[in-house]
């Protein structure tokens, strides 16, 4: 293993604690700033993997450039700031199941998790359905539509090939969603961001890694 391959991961986790102790702080300069060094040590950790060394992989390393992207807008406030952040989350997650679709999968292994990821995606619709405004609720319908055929496709993906370090970062990564809703949709918690942007980084860093090429 390079020494790349460990500096990046110690970097992400360090930005992660630097966000939220800003976060507790209620310090939101500090907070995007380290949520920015955290992603872009995350894209660091894809590099130095082997991300470039096939199309799916080179792929999937874009939706994580994104990721970064919709990180910093997500880490200011309001709906413009959630509005952003979507957008740029749902092309990562786009450009993520074009990777893992074109990195193959199997047929009967897809179809259980479509069926598991689409009964998630209707239960958080139902849970959120009465909490989000008029002007977001197609924005957020289509995103967990987006993130529902993520999670079917990477979980296949991985399972089908093997890569544990996939599977568990998409689960994840997925997760996280659910505290970043919690905090948007219902009643901003510290708490909500003490498990959501670990889990979130954590997941990050564990598909950077598992971007090894062909």
């Amino acid at each position: 293993m390079s020494s790349a391959s460990v500096v990046f991961p110690i970097v992400t986790g360090l930005g992660c604690a630097g966000a939220l102790a800003a976060a507790r702080a209620e310090a939101p300069r500090s907070y995007g700033v380290m949520k920015a060094v955290a992603s872009l040590a995350f894209i660091g950790t894809a590099v130095a993997a082997g991300a470039t060394g096939a199309a799916w992989s080179s792929l999937a390393l874009g939706a994580l450039v994104l990721a970064a992207a919709g990180d910093v807008a997500l880490a200011g406030p309001g709906t413009r700031g959630l509005r952003v952040g979507l957008g740029f989350f749902a092309a990562a997650h786009t450009m993520y199941f074009a990777a893992f679709v074109l990195h193959g999968t199997s047929g009967p292994v897809f179809a259980v998790t479509a069926l598991v990821a689409a009964l998630i995606a209707g239960g958080a619709w139902l849970t959120l359905r009465d909490r989000i405004t008029g002007s977001m609720r197609t924005p957020v319908g289509v995103y967990l539509v987006i993130v529902a055929a993520v999670l079917a496709a990477g979980t296949a993906t991985g399972i089908s090939h093997r890569a544990w370090l996939l599977v568990c970062g998409v689960l994840l990564v997925v997760g996280s969603d659910a505290a970043v809703a919690r905090d948007r949709f219902g009643k901003p918690r510290f708490a909500n961001r003490l498990l959501g942007l670990p889990a979130y980084y954590v997941g990050q860093t564990l598909i950077a890694l598992s971007l090894v090429g062909p």
